[in-house]
């Protein structure tokens, strides 16, 4: 005698509801990395689609609750697998970011020094019309800076070597961390490179000064962002990032 198939619950629709709503951010990130839109289109997405995840996983923690008094064991399986799907989006930027830069001033120009920051000029050419102005934003991000805590830590590094030296120096640890470095003089001292954020892949311009100071020499080092008004300290973390290296680098020598 003919059997017919199991009927599946309606319970179902709150993982495939999720599964798409991952693939719709996940495409959004792809059509970022590759030029394709915008970050301002990208971000809209990720906020709506966010949103809704986290909504139907709220649902799911009903239906999983339902579940369990009506002893339903496929409602509860599909809403616990909804419910961790939700989290996604919510994990991966305090994965990302940290959650310590969410409170990071809405800036994205962070340089070591303050006074007289690192210009960009092999870079300009590069942006694109509607970037953020290549040059510096002056006093108002300064401060900023300044008195965030989570920028104490951003200061020139001091070297005991020559401008050549530390110029090459600057060159090995900015290729060992991804930078596409566009121009180099070890004779004047400057470095600049494009970096480009892990998962979203935001472009942010870098340059590396050194001069010689004493003994040795003073590094300094600027990141921006091309296109974000607000880094949630991707720059700061980049300088932080090169300087512990081109530091330990150098007590290797």
């Amino acid at each position: 005698m003919f059997r017919s198939g199991r009927k599946r619950h309606w319970s179902r629709w709150l993982y495939r509801t999720q599964w798409t709503l991952l693939a719709i951010i996940a495409l959004a990130v792809a059509a970022l990395r590759l030029d394709l839109i915008r970050y301002q289109a990208a971000f809209e997405v990720f906020k709506y689609a966010g949103l809704a995840a986290v909504a139907v996983a709220l649902v799911s923690i009903l239906v999983f609750i339902w579940g369990l008094v009506t002893r339903h064991p496929k409602a509860r399986k599909a809403a616990l697998l909804a419910t961790a799907l939700g989290v996604i989006p919510v994990a991966i930027p305090l994965f990302s970011v940290g959650e310590h830069n969410f409170g990071a001033p809405p800036i994205h120009d962070i340089s070591t020094d303050l006074k007289d920051p690192p210009a960009f000029e092999a870079v300009v050419s590069l942006r694109n019309p509607g970037d953020n102005s290549p040059d510096y934003p002056g006093d108002a991000v300064a401060s900023q800076q300044r008195d965030a805590p989570l920028y104490g830590d951003i200061r020139p590094l001091q070297l005991n070597m020559t401008v050549a030296e530390a110029t090459e120096l600057a060159d090995t640890v900015a290729q060992r961390l991804g930078w596409r470095v566009v121009a180099k003089s070890p004779r004047k001292g400057r470095l600049e490179a494009v970096a480009r954020t892990p998962i979203l892949g935001f472009t942010e311009d870098v340059v590396v000064r050194v001069k010689k100071e004493g003994q040795g020499v003073k590094v300094d080092i600027r990141s921006a962002s091309r296109t974000r008004t607000a880094d949630l300290g991707s720059n700061g973390q980049r300088i932080r990032v090169f300087l512990k290296e081109m530091k330990s680098r150098a007590g290797q020598r």
